[in-house]
C-alpha cells in the first residue's frame, strides 16, 4: 500500500506533463500552440500530486465559485481567438462583454474563452449566431 500511493502520483504526474510540439516542417511556417490538458482536483483542497500536475502544466491553484474550492485555472492557448463557434475554441466561444445585449438568434462572433474557469455570467455564440446570457457558480 505504501507503494502504491507514490505510484499513483508518479503516473498522474507523468500523464500530465508538458506536450513540447515538434519544430514546424516548414520555414516560416507557425508551430501549433501547446496542448491543453485539464487538470481536475478531486476535493475541496487540492492534494499535493494535483499541485504539481497543475504547475506541470502552467496553471495555478486558486478558489473558485461560490463553495471556493480550489481549482486548476489555466490560460486557453487560442484565448483571445475570433470565434463564431465551441468548434473553433479549446473551451467556449463568448459574446464579447460589449456585445452581450444583442439578441439570441442574431449574427454574431465572438472571442475564445481566456482561461477554463466556467464560473461567471456570459452569451455563448454557436453556428455564428449570439446564444443566450448563462450565469454559472
Amino acid at each position: 500500500m505504501k507503494l502504491l500511493l507514490p505510484l499513483a502520483a508518479a503516473f498522474a504526474l507523468a500523464g500530465c506533463a508538458w506536450f513540447h510540439p515538434p519544430a514546424a516542417s516548414e520555414p516560416g511556417a507557425a508551430a501549433p500552440s501547446p496542448a491543453y490538458q485539464r487538470v481536475e482536483v478531486a476535493d475541496q483542497v487540492a492534494t499535493p500530486a494535483e499541485r504539481a500536475a497543475c504547475d506541470a502544466v502552467g496553471g495555478e491553484i486558486s478558489r473558485q465559485g461560490l463553495l471556493g474550492w480550489e481549482q486548476c485555472v489555466q490560460t486557453y492557448p487560442d484565448a483571445g481567438k475570433i470565434c463564431s463557434g465551441d468548434a473553433d475554441c479549446e473551451g467556449t466561444c463568448r459574446a464579447d462583454p460589449g456585445n452581450q445585449d444583442v439578441a439570441p438568434g442574431v449574427p454574431a462572433t465572438g472571442t475564445c474563452q481566456t482561461v477554463d474557469v466556467p464560473f461567471g455570467c456570459y452569451a455563448i455564440i454557436e453556428d455564428g449566431k449570439m446564444g443566450y446570457t448563462l450565469c454559472v457558480d
